[in-house]
């Protein structure tokens, strides 16, 4: 393990953010965007000033759970107690809370506990991942925040009933663990009664927020991740973060460009690009991060920095394709390129049939550094055509940088949210989707909302159904 209390071994593994791509005009003259950040200092002052008046207050506690060593060892112990008799772990949840284990989980090597996710109530998923487990060795984890997530639930239900139809009513407790809030929720009553071992969530962490907290310490653990460093990484992004001045503060001047792209450039998306598989999971959980946080009404008008998100499949596979995406539409994105300088390992290309111009070059490289030359190349195109775009560069994927990343993205979604001035935690559309479907399904209390789903969806014109 690395020494991360010394400043140099820190300095080597930092995560850089290459602003080039937004700051570099014609000619390699300063682009617009330099004044205009310039003019925006006072405010962005006034942003810096706020987060941390609102931490001094403990007003953010999801930033500073960090540093529970009583809470983090907890997790660790109950997490070396699962390693001892599960070979697999199944993650119970959706939402943000899932999504932010998953930023940990998957964007790490395995460890010797298989970690699954079950994040979906479609049952042509659910079921197949059932009916593969060993019941005997397989542990779930179940998170929900609130306690009432109906989806979670209905998760919940439906696993229980398996385990206690096969293992019966003394030995399936020790199958699952809950994440929930530590006083409140529904969960939190069903622990108290059933006697499921917890994870408690503290107050004042959201799901959204959740992924430097027991909700993605404890699965993380559980495949083997050394979370220490996943902290030490945090904490030394927050060390960088502290300065007032945007030009010497990753998260400020990330915050400041994207408010500006679309406050005076019109641009309306962000768009991440992991070149690594490693961090896709990453890039997802930082679009609906900003997505979820921070697009949102305002007043009486809409205030919409949105962030559109790239599907998996085609992440570092396709640079065509998403130079294709990038390049032959209106100019309103802005794109994050995510690129890592070490992949973990390489595969050597053979030198082969160097008659054959079209194939000869290709010997001697490795699949790494082709996938670093692709990232290059679109790099290399975007700023050909003015593209605006920044890029997050890793010396390598691992639980340092993983937690470098994660807090710079919400310290950026802080001061975002600070400089559209939108209330963080209101989920308007969302609640009311929920509530919706709460009455849809017949819970009571939410007749109205029943009754509203029927009307607003019944078939009307028979002709317009085709």
């Amino acid at each position: 393990m690395p020494d991360y209390r010394r400043r140099a071994t820190k300095e080597a593994m930092s995560l850089r953010f290459d602003f080039h791509g937004v700051l570099l005009g014609e000619g390699g003259a300063e682009a617009r965007l330099v004044a205009e950040i310039n003019e925006l200092q006072n405010r962005l002052g006034s942003a810096h000033e706020e987060l941390s008046a609102r931490r001094r207050a403990g007003e953010l506690p999801f930033l500073d759970w960090v540093h529970d060593r009583e809470g983090l060892a907890l997790v660790k112990d109950l997490a070396e107690e699962v390693r001892q008799y599960a070979k697999t772990l199944v993650v119970v949840g959706a939402g943000g809370t899932a999504l932010a284990a998953q930023t940990l989980v998957r964007a790490a090597p395995p460890g010797s506990v298989r970690v699954l996710f079950a994040d979906s109530i479609d049952p042509d998923l659910l079921g197949p991942l059932l009916d593969q487990l060993d019941l005997t060795t397989t542990v779930f984890n179940v998170i929900s925040k609130s306690g009432e997530t109906p989806e979670t639930l209905a998760q919940f239900l439906v696993i229980r009933d398996l385990l206690l139809r096969h293992l019966g009513g003394v030995d399936y407790t020790r199958h699952l663990v809950v994440t929930t809030d530590a006083d409140q929720g529904a969960l939190r009553q069903i622990v108290h009664d059933e006697g499921f071992r917890s994870v408690p969530i503290p107050p004042g962490v959201s799901d959204r927020f959740a992924a430097l907290s027991p909700a993605s310490f404890f699965p993380a653990a559980v495949a083997g991740i050394r979370v220490d460093e996943v902290i030490a990484g945090a904490v030394w992004m927050d060390t960088r973060c502290q300065d007032p001045d945007v030009w010497h503060n990753p998260a400020l001047l990330l915050a400041a460009s994207l408010y500006l792209a679309h406050t005076g450039h019109a641009l309306q998306h962000v768009l991440f690009l992991p070149f690594c598989r490693q961090l896709e999971p990453l890039a997802q959980w930082s679009s609906e991060l900003l997505v979820e946080a921070v697009q949102k009404s305002r007043g009486n008008s809409s205030v919409y920095p949105p962030v559109t998100w790239f599907p998996h499949s085609q992440r570092a596979a396709d640079p065509y394709l998403m130079a294709q995406l990038l390049l032959e539409r209106p100019n309103d994105t802005v794109a994050i390129l995510l690129s890592a300088a070490d992949h973990g390992r390489e595969l050597s290309i053979a030198a082969a049939y160097q008659d054959l111009e079209a194939v000869g070059y290709l010997g001697s490289k490795g699949l790494g550094q082709m996938l670093e030359q692709s990232e290059r190349a679109l790099e290399a195109l975007l700023r050909r055509h003015g593209r605006w775009h920044i890029l997050a560069r890793w010396p390598a994927v691992n639980p340092f940088t993983l937690g470098q990343w994660v807090h710079a993205l919400e310290v950026t979604t802080l001061y975002l949210a600070h400089l559209f001035q939108v209330e963080l935690w209101a989920q308007p559309a969302a609640d009311a989707c929920r509530r919706l479907l709460y009455g849809a399904l017949g819970r009571k209390g939410f007749e109205a909302q029943g009754d509203e789903v029927a009307s607003l969806v019944a078939v009307r014109r028979k002709e317009w159904v085709l």
